[in-house]
């Protein structure tokens, strides 16, 4: 099974906004301004996912704070929701380089 995580931008979202989305085979969902789910093999460390989106790695590209999510609860739409239980289960690829 996958593992979800949480982005969050603390500065300059845009610039971090296109390293999530070509961050082939992560699968991800933006449900804000600066807001991401994330979903990454079982193995996947926080730290990896910081330094592979340039947060930890590439000064300049945006302050941000990742999390490993283990539970969660809320309000969202269905689809959000739906999009969670189907791509924790997903087949992911190989990881390619950004």
């Amino acid at each position: 099974m996958n593992t979800l995580f949480a982005i969050l931008a603390v500065s300059n979202a845009a610039a971090l906004e296109p390293r999530i989305q070509s961050a082939s085979p992560w699968l991800n969902l933006k449900v804000g301004e600066g807001q991401w789910l994330l979903i990454a093999p079982a193995a996947t460390t926080t730290k990896e996912i910081s330094d592979r989106l340039g947060i930890t790695e590439t000064p300049g590209v945006s302050n941000g704070i990742v999390l490993r999510v283990e539970t969660y609860f809320g309000r969202n739409p269905q689809s959000v929701w739906e999009w969670i239980t189907a791509k924790k289960g997903a087949e992911l690829g190989s990881p390619t380089t950004i």
